[in-house]
């Protein structure tokens, strides 16, 4: 690892404040620190993806913010620290497409480098949306649409992509 990066810009202890130096700790070069020992691990983000499958096809939303404005996308988002991942995914769907939905089954999970050089682990879902339910544009998306798998305009992310795939593979082996 460059040992001049550093996304979050921390340099001192967490715990008591002195200087974090550059160390080897089990092969990994990691910022720790000489005085108390307390090591700064660089952890991925965590992220979903949702897959929403409706009678018409697939719900993707144009996004209405960066990374990718503009571009299409899957609902889903950040995890956050206190939640479980499948409840980030049935959040980010009400916030995203104002939509409850039911997960229905995991789909996979995927690693990827962010260009700002963070990691980030996405925990792909397959879904469905409530009874009586309907997406809609929410707070983060300029549209939302519902497309069949071989109309979805072009993804904005690689993971999405990726799920995109393993979601029609999936289809295709089942028959």
């Amino acid at each position: 690892m460059d040992k001049n990066w550093s996304p979050t810009a921390n340099h001192y202890c967490l715990q008591c404040g002195h200087q974090l130096e550059w160390r080897d700790v089990d092969g990994q070069q990691v910022e720790a620190c000489p005085s108390c020992g307390f090591v700064f691990w660089r952890n991925p983000l965590v992220a979903t993806i949702v897959l929403i499958e409706t009678d018409g096809g697939l719900v993707a939303g144009r996004r209405a913010i960066d990374p990718g404005y503009g571009l299409w996308c899957f609902p889903g988002g950040f995890v956050n620290e206190d939640e479980h991942p499948a409840a980030a995914a049935v959040r980010e769907c009400q916030e995203e497409v104002k939509a409850a939905i039911e997960i229905a089954d995991l789909l996979g999970v995927y690693h990827v480098i962010r260009g700002d050089g963070r990691g980030m682990v996405a925990i792909a879902f397959e879904a469905r949306l409530r009874n009586g339910e309907s997406p809609a544009t929410g707070h983060e998306m300029l549209e939302v649409g519902t497309f069949a798998p071989g109309e979805l305009p072009d993804l904005a992310f690689t993971t999405h992509r990726q799920a995109l795939a393993d979601w029609k593979r999936r289809r295709t082996a089942t028959g």
